[in-house]
């Protein structure tokens, strides 16, 4: 199947949707560092309301919704949670079918149309020991609608980091990881750019996006696919025909970093200078995850996803296979060989008050080698986290999490068909051979202030040659050296003065040794009192 193929199979199934007579009010996702998921999440805990919270981001429709419930359920609600019910009222209040709606730069609606616009910017400083920095950004974040069929969205940010801590690598640090342009001021530039169309119907969605996603349980990391890596574009598929079931689908388009030497050719033959032109190697995400929810608050999920390169693959195309398999399934063997992936996810709130979540990423295994007791090909990860709310008072909240990924995970012998996206690992920021365990307490002060109090303890082992992988039936140690450790102990304050204007300050120590000594940059390196101060318009 070549690309107009493709394109005409996306094309038909948009008219198809839009041509339904079934079709629901329009999609538009809230971004992912909204405060809003963290409030949702606490009202789920405390049986307030019932979440599928799997898969993120939520669209402003389905969150509105749950607020609808929330209003509905308000005597449930302590003082603080009431203060942001009526908060967010204001936010969603479009969705809701409110009058009481917040500012905007600019907003119009009529019988058609409906159109929000809002301005994002922002500086903050920032203290790593001696060394000392400032970023600044300035952007635009649209979203509307036409009718009930089409909702869009679109943001850009311009991003700027300067002085003597920036971070020009951000490989091992939760921070999104751009590809960056160097300044001659000596800071480095990026930008952020987001966009999606979307339609809904009233079983379902499928979207032509490029923005954030995560899906999988986790707090302080997602395994199966996070928001670390820029957003790539991709089609997305949801399916609800029933409360307990829920059924997702991506196919995006990846940047390898790998060149194509085949289609390198020269422009301007007859020039002094002729410009070569270059090409990388296509690089392709398909994944899936069925949810199921076989009792109240339980919710259960599998899934499986597969990197490719070189020319579309229409099998990859069909949202409910099993990709592992479809190598040797289609003939191909080893010639167009893949990267699977298969994957784990549960979450439970039965426990009034807590919620326990776990979710496990195998990236390469064997069952035959399970069996003999030799895990050398097992490549996998998992994290172990439970949080619970109102801990002796109201809004003081508890979250203890831990995760592991072993030598080898999201990594591949060809480079065309590792799990990441311009370099960086789709799941869980940590990469391979590392682990993380983080306790932090959250307290809700009130409904503009929240503070967080934090330790963590990090370690990330060596990166060998992963020939060592393939050729070697010797079992490499998870953490094998050299190893870096990172211990941190932190507290934070979040104050939203108005509706997108946000304050917030860290105080962090920290101590990083590391026996790469080429691996972590120098000004991170040993005891370090570190500092930071951001005011920022816009999500």
């Amino acid at each position: 199947m070549n690309k107009k193929n493709i394109s005409a199979v996306i094309i038909l199934l948009l008219i198809t949707i839009v041509a339904s007579p079934s079709v629901y009010p329009q999609t538009v996702y809230t971004p992912l560092n909204s405060s809003i998921y963290n409030y949702l999440d606490r009202l789920a805990t405390e049986h307030i309301i019932v979440l599928n919270d799997e898969v993120k981001p939520y669209s402003r429709k389905t969150i509105a919704g749950y607020l609808i419930t929330a209003v509905e359920k308000s005597a449930m609600l302590n003082k603080v949670e009431k203060e942001e019910l009526e908060w967010y009222k204001e936010e969603y209040a479009e969705e809701m079918k409110l009058k009481n709606e917040r500012w905007f730069l600019y907003k119009y609606s009529d019988s058609l149309f409906s159109f929000r616009v809002t301005p994002m910017g922002g500086y903050g400083i920032s203290r790593t020991g001696d060394a000392h920095g400032h970023t600044r950004w300035w952007g635009i974040s649209t979203y509307g609608n036409i009718s009930d069929l089409l909702g869009v969205s679109f943001s850009y940010k311009d991003i700027g980091q300067f002085g003597s801590n920036v971070d020009y690598k951000k490989d091992f640090t939760p921070e999104r990881a751009y590809d960056i342009n160097s300044n001659p001021s000596g800071g480095i530039e990026f930008s952020d750019v987001k966009g999606a169309v979307n339609f809904t119907w009233n079983w379902g969605s499928v979207s032509l996006i490029k923005d954030d996603i995560r899906w999988g349980h986790g707090n302080f990391g997602q395994l199966i696919l996070s928001d670390k890596p820029e957003s790539y574009p991709q089609i997305r598929l949801f399916i609800k025909p029933a409360e307990w079931f829920r059924f997702y689908y991506i196919h995006g388009w990846l940047n390898s970093l790998v060149y194509d030497s085949s289609k390198f050719y020269y422009n301007h033959l007859e020039s002094v200078h002729p410009i070569q032109y270059k090409s990388y190697i296509n690089k392709y995400i398909a994944a899936n995850m069925l949810t199921v929810t076989p009792l109240n608050n339980l919710d259960v999920s599998i899934g499986n996803s597969v990197i490719y390169s070189g020319e579309l693959r229409p099998e990859f195309f069909i949202p409910f296979l099993y990709y592992k398999v479809m190598d040797h399934n289609t003939g191909r063997g080893d010639v167009e060989d893949s990267n699977g992936q298969i994957y784990f996810d549960i979450s439970s709130r039965n426990l009034p008050n807590f919620q326990f979540y776990s979710t496990v990423f195998i990236d390469c295994g064997s069952i035959r080698g399970l069996l003999k007791g030799d895990l050398h090909e097992w490549w996998c990860g998992y994290t172990l986290g439970v949080k619970t709310v109102n801990v002796f008072i109201p809004n003081l909240d508890l979250i203890v999490e831990y995760t592991k990924l072993g030598p080898w995970v999201y990594e591949h012998k060809y480079d065309t068909e590792t799990y990441k996206h311009i370099g960086v690992t789709l799941g869980d920021w940590l990469g391979q051979n590392a682990d993380q365990f983080r306790i932090q307490a959250d307290y809700k002060l009130s409904r503009p202030l929240a503070i967080h109090l934090y330790f963590e303890r990090l370690r990330k082992g060596g990166l060998a040659d992963n020939s060592l992988a393939y050729f070697s039936t010797v079992t490499i140690p998870f953490l094998y050296g050299p190893l870096r450790k990172d211990f941190n102990i932190g507290i934070t304050a979040d104050y939203e003065i108005f509706h997108d204007l946000y304050a917030s300050g860290l105080y962090e120590y920290s101590n990083i040794t590391d026996g790469d000594k080429t691996r972590t940059q120098q000004f991170l390196l040993g005891d370090k009192n570190n500092f930071s101060f951001t005011l920022s318009l816009g999500l």
